[in-house]
């Protein structure tokens, strides 16, 4: 199986030339802020996504408030307290959870996405999202191949539960389930 990092050509740190040259196929901007990942992220369709263990344990104590529609559907928004990260990430996966996605908060934590866009001369171009919890030091890549998806997808979470783990993972990742990518999403 390819390395997940072996996707890309190229990584540059602190682009500065995002105006010029927005993604370059192969590229990975390392360093940029969640502004200019939410430029892409909501055209595109996430096919994989962790969250990360790196600032917060999963039973560490937090006062942390979301709101949510109950029921689900309605105009009626709730304030749900959550007193864990593990609590915090239950109430944010329930299927039909109605709320506003904001990747660099609500999980508390750092999300990485891996997300398909369509095709180039007859290969899948793919989006590689880090929405970092410091906002000015997430990272996105572009880019084409011809591997199929299922190796792709196990190439990213073994560079998720095997790279990242000793480097940003400490704490352990859990895969947030598809469903919770729902309306327009903001990091």
């Amino acid at each position: 199986m390819k390395d997940f990092r072996n996707y890309f050509d190229e990584t540059e740190e602190y682009p500065c030339n995002i105006a010029l040259h927005p993604l370059p196929l192969g590229m990975e901007y390392l360093y940029v802020t969640t502004t200019f990942l939410n430029g892409f992220i909501n055209y595109v369709k996430p096919i994989k996504a962790f969250v990360l263990g790196r600032y917060r344990t999963w039973d560490e104590q937090l006062e942390h408030t979301i709101s949510v529609q109950e029921p689900p559907g309605s105009r009626n928004w709730v304030q749900r307290e959550c007193k864990s990260k593990n609590e915090l990430f239950d109430a944010l996966t329930v299927p039909e959870a109605v709320m506003h996605v904001k990747l660099d908060v609500d999980f508390q934590d750092d999300v990485l996405i891996l997300a398909r866009a369509g095709k180039i001369d007859d290969q899948v171009c793919y989006y590689f999202f880090w929405f970092d919890r410091d906002c000015s030091d997430s990272c996105i890549g572009r880019f084409i191949t011809e591997d199929p998806e299922s190796e792709v997808i196990a190439s990213f979470t073994q560079y998720i539960n095997g790279t990242l783990k000793e480097d940003a993972n400490e704490h352990g990742a859990r895969e947030i389930p598809l469903h919770y990518f729902k309306g327009w999403l903001e990091g």
